[in-house]
């Protein structure tokens, strides 16, 4: 990896952490909501000369803690649109078939009216991949020929 992309990365990480109220707030948030993450090894993460990066688990917990998807949202902008037209059938029911499960998923989780961190940060996940899949079904209407008369 070159130094740029790793100096953009340990950037956002310290976006991150810094949302969240600093080391010691970020930490404890990670013990509480999804696993114990000292303040040393985040402070490590966010060093641009440091080999450590905060794990994917970490970033999620640390995302849905200060409500902004500061890592995770700026990798998926940085990442080259790639979208291939589909068939539009196909692509419209990936749209539904994976909407009606997110939805049931959603209708459970909720039985207690309470949403949190852990089920806060999977459904962002999971609608960014359904977002993703909406952009596909887009992408297939584009493409899709005009019927003659």
């Amino acid at each position: 990896m070159s130094a740029a992309p790793n100096r953009w990365l340990k950037l956002k990480t310290k976006q991150l952490i810094k949302a969240c109220g600093g080391l010691e707030e970020a930490s404890r948030a990670c013990a509480e909501s999804c696993r114990p993450y000292s303040v040393p090894h985040l402070s490590r993460c966010q060093v641009a000369t440091a080999p450590d990066y905060l794990p994917i688990d970490i970033v999620l917990c640390l995302e849905a803690y200060c409500g902004e998807p500061i890592v995770t949202g700026a990798m998926c902008e940085a990442r080259p649109s790639a979208v291939v037209a589909g068939n539009l059938r196909d692509e419209l029911s990936d749209v539904v078939e994976g909407g009606a499960p997110l939805l049931g998923r959603y209708r459970a989780v909720m039985a207690d009216r309470r949403l949190d961190a852990r089920e806060r940060a999977d459904f962002s996940v999971a609608l960014d991949d359904l977002v993703e899949e909406i952009r596909q079904a887009q992408a297939a209407l584009i493409a899709e020929p005009e019927a003659r008369p």
